[in-house]
């Protein structure tokens, strides 16, 4: 349900950008984008073997998964930074810049991206997209996202506005976001599950499966099919990915909940030839919840997004760099970072 919401806004999102321009008559909303689709394939990662015992034998067991691939789609318009260089002459949708997620661009005016992927690795599937368009003014900026993260479990719907105040190389921000995601905080097998009157196997039954005795030992049935030999087995293989099957399904029924924070940011951008810094951070504090399930932290309800581009040319040979990205949105940390030097040998 949420993936078909997902798909509704961002056509939605779509129809608005070219609006936006047929509006206001403005050729340059979409000068120097690009729009891109790239298709990679790579060989899978080689899992270790695994085996389970059969009467008196075994069975190679080892998972074998097929080829992983990333078919991207998208359409991005971000001015780079005056660090960035375009050292590819092609976009493949997979490029992780860093400044691609800071609130102050390096541009007034219209910028957006549309990046949709479809991946398989390590046998799973899932979608990564991340959609957004903002406007940066010079006293405001304003930015509507769209982002699914499948692989880190982290979904939101965001509308950011903000004043804006520029002292000298600082930028500060302060403003409002309204937030939707689905229910993070409730994990719906401690609800189910109670400690000295239920039974893993009451479990199982209610998720489905059944067992038959045969030959001193309990054989596990999935709809009549016989998916294990043992209670071992059973346990080992399947048991866990049942309880998580049924917590993302009471998740799935709770539906979405949305919020409104406070949010002050703060960013710093310095450029040389010689050395740059490109720091920034957006706090969010405070929190109102719209919905019965809206989040209840656990810890300080802080809501985090940090980042840093920092480079030196120490001298005509040697070079450092440090880059990073945090993001704690809902008690869920996302975090890169990369630091390293390079030495050209002439």
């Amino acid at each position: 349900m949420r993936k078909d919401v997902s798909k509704i806004l961002y056509i939605v999102i779509m129809i608005l950008v070219f609006g936006v321009s047929a509006v206001f008559g403005q050729g340059d909303f979409f000068k120097y984008s690009t729009f891109y689709t790239s298709m990679t394939m790579n060989t899978p990662f080689t899992e270790r073997g695994d085996y389970i015992a059969v009467d008196k034998g075994y069975e190679d067991v080892t998972q074998v998964h097929p080829y992983d691939y990333n078919l991207t789609i998208g359409l991005r318009k971000i001015a780079r930074m005056d660090y960035e260089y375009k050292v590819k002459t092609w976009y493949y949708g997979t490029e992780k810049a860093v400044a691609d997620n800071v609130t102050i661009g390096n541009s007034v005016g219209w910028e957006y991206l549309f990046n949709y992927s479809f991946i398989r690795n390590r046998g799973d599937k899932f979608t990564n997209s991340d959609f957004w368009l903002r406007y940066l003014g010079e006293r405001c900026v304003t930015k509507a996202q769209i982002k699914n993260d499948e692989r880190r479990n982290l979904e939101f719907y965001s509308f950011d506005t903000r004043f804006r105040l520029q002292k000298g190389n600082f930028d500060f921000t302060l403003g409002a976001v309204a937030r939707q995601h689905p229910v993070y905080h409730i994990l719906p097998i401690q609800d189910f599950w109670i400690s000295g009157e239920n039974t893993f196997n009451d479990l199982a039954e209610d998720f489905g499966y059944s067992t038959q005795y045969v030959q001193g030992d309990w054989h596990w049935f999935n709809n009549d099919e016989l998916i294990a030999t043992s209670n071992d087995e059973f346990y080992k293989h399947y048991f866990g990915e049942a309880i998580a099957d049924y917590n993302q399904e009471q998740l799935d029924a709770l539906g979405s909940v949305y919020e409104l924070s406070a949010v002050v940011g703060v960013a710093y951008y310095k450029y040389t030839n010689q050395a740059w810094l490109h720091t920034w951070v957006n706090l969010m504090p405070l929190h109102y919840g719209l919905s019965e399930y809206s989040h209840e932290y656990n810890n300080a309800p802080l809501d985090v997004d940090a980042g840093i581009v920092s480079g030196w040319r120490i001298t005509k040979h040697l070079g450092v760099f440090v880059e990073g990205t945090y993001l704690n949105y809902w008690e869920k940390p996302i975090y890169e970072c990369k630091l390293g030097f390079n030495y050209l040998i002439f």
